[in-house]
């Protein structure tokens, strides 16, 4: 039996803290989405918050994003539409479309590295844009709450 290297033990280590912490950014990045949809009143969502979490699903995963993503993006839209708060854009249905295909791009040779670097930026900036909708409704949710309470 051979025995393991120096070399392959810090291999095997990088490897595991690497997937470790891919795990970790997935589930704060599910948990953010899953916390934004219980913001919305539950008319208005078109997707229910625990269904976040069907993304750990290996292939299903590949798929899911182009029904997920748009679903979430819409009930965004019509709970600041409710609030007379909506605002320009589309809520960041373009970049969350545009995420899952540059993700199916990924497997391509040499477009897959463009692709992957393209979807990270825009994963970034989705995650950002979803925190800033979710802090806002949470924000306007405290200050409709103070109001009604004061009356």
């Amino acid at each position: 039996m051979e025995q393991i290297g120096a070399e392959q033990v810090i291999l095997l280590v990088f490897i595991f803290i690497a997937v470790i912490g891919a795990i970790l950014l997935a589930v704060f990045y599910l948990l953010n989405l899953q916390n934004l949809l219980k913001q919305i009143k539950h008319h208005n969502r078109l997707v229910e918050p625990a269904n976040v979490w069907l993304m750990f699903i290996p292939l299903f995963n590949l798929i899911y994003p182009f029904i997920l993503y748009p679903k979430i993006c819409d009930s965004v839209k019509k709970e600041f539409e409710e609030r007379n708060a909506s605002k320009a854009g589309d809520y960041g249905r373009s970049i969350g479309i545009a995420m899952p295909i540059l993700g199916l791009c990924g497997i391509i040779p040499v477009l897959g590295s463009l692709a992957g670097l393209a979807n990270l930026v825009l994963f970034i900036l989705f995650w950002v844009k979803m925190a800033g909708y979710k802090n806002e409704l949470m924000q306007k949710g405290q200050i409709n709450n103070s109001l009604l309470d004061s009356e």
